[in-house]
């Protein structure tokens, strides 16, 4: 169990104020001397820093790591806002570091560990590696990465939506609605666990729901390339399938693109899908990392985090791991989910996993191909 460090210490505004200019000069520094050999370098290639100042003087001040920009209006922007938001619920001093390359994060983990961060929050994978090396050197400080793999003991905590929960509802309601009996799958990254939680149980889902249905699944190479995505959603659909779901980055759009144009149905990742193709539509998933951080950082405060995994779902409902959207009244398409439908879901699905939330699935489950 790891408990907040430090000796809590009374300052006034202007040296707060002259502390958090130290500290900001200090980490920029830092990260700019792992890439100072670059001629080539500048100011904008390096690792940026800016802090925050809450209203708080708790000992708990968390530090976030962001590999992209803090306004890139996708995933770094999603841990920026939700730092801002441990900001002003928690009344905390919080940090960032933004567009941290793989070469200086190793010293900025430990930059921020040595000035008494707490936690050091990795917003990604990426950062999985070098936080178990700096969470050897500093014990007493709680790391905290997302979208992490395995995390460490005892102080490196891997958190992360549970793709069974997810997966498993998308292939449970595709079997319900299938009219031809056969639905598809398009992702990428096979083998990875990740997938093979989400596809595997997406598949298991789905047989569950209708033990007839026929399963099919498309890997393709690029997960942001739209025109390969739009060919297996066009092979998919020449199969017979009449619900087409996804898990891909840029590419969706020739899912959703084939969808519209044949009136299958499928998946969505926001409400400009949903405004595109209301009808193809089922619903769109949102991953919302603010009330995930508020969380972690309240449990940091009340010394209840170690190491290893962690994964939000249907079972905490305090920090729901994802929340199906379609409009603001129906979580799905209510043209084509009805309410009884939805009950049923609730039961068979959703209290399922509230009662046991943990599930493992493996590269033959999720592999690709019609099963």
């Amino acid at each position: 169990m790891i408990l907040p460090v430090g000796k809590e210490r009374e300052e006034g505004s202007m040296k707060k104020r002259i502390l958090a200019l130290v500290m900001a000069v200090g980490m920029t520094v830092g990260l700019l001397a792992g890439c100072g050999g670059n001629s080539g370098s500048s100011d904008k290639e390096a690792a940026q820093t800016a802090t925050e100042e809450g209203k708080s003087d708790s000992e708990v001040k968390p530090a976030l790591l962001l590999s992209g920009s803090a306004n890139d209006h996708s995933w770094n922007q999603f841990g920026y806002e939700a730092l801002m938001k441990v900001k002003e619920e928690l009344g905390v001093e919080v940090t960032y570091s933004e567009n941290v390359t793989t070469v200086d994060q190793l010293q900025a983990i430990r930059d921020y560990a040595s000035k008494g961060y707490n936690p050091i929050i990795g917003h990604g994978g990426a950062f999985e590696d070098d936080m178990i090396k700096v969470g050897e050197e500093f014990p007493d400080t709680q790391f905290i990465v997302v979208a992490g793999g395995t995390g460490a003991e005892p102080n490196v905590l891997s958190v992360d939506n549970a793709p069974w929960q997810y997966g498993y509802s998308y292939g449970w309601m595709a079997a319900k609605i299938t009219k031809s009996n056969k639905i598809g799958f398009i992702t990428g990254m096979e083998g990875v666990s990740t997938m093979n939680n989400l596809v595997g149980s997406w598949r298991d889902g789905a047989k569950s729901a209708n033990p007839d249905v026929e399963t099919s699944v498309v890997y393709i190479s690029d997960m942001g390339d739209v025109a390969k995505a739009r060919e297996a959603a066009l092979s998919l659909k020449a199969a017979g399938c009449d619900v087409i779901m996804h898990e891909l980055n840029a590419g969706m759009q020739g899912v959703i693109d084939v969808c519209k144009e044949n009136n299958i149905y499928t998946l969505g990742r926001s409400e400009s899908d949903k405004e595109y193709a209301p009808d193809q539509l089922l619903t769109y998933t949102e991953f919302d990392w603010a009330p995930k951080y508020v969380d972690l950082v309240k449990k940091t405060m009340d010394g209840e985090l170690s190491g290893g995994t962690y994964f939000y779902g249907f079972h905490t409902p305090e920090a729901p791991g994802f929340v199906f959207h379609y409009d603001e009244e129906h979580s799905w398409n209510p043209e084509v989910v009805s309410d009884e439908l939805l009950e049923e879901f609730k039961t068979e699905v959703e209290e399922m996993f509230v009662e046991s939330p943990d599930r493992t699935y493996t590269a033959e489950d999720a592999a690709g191909g019609t099963k």
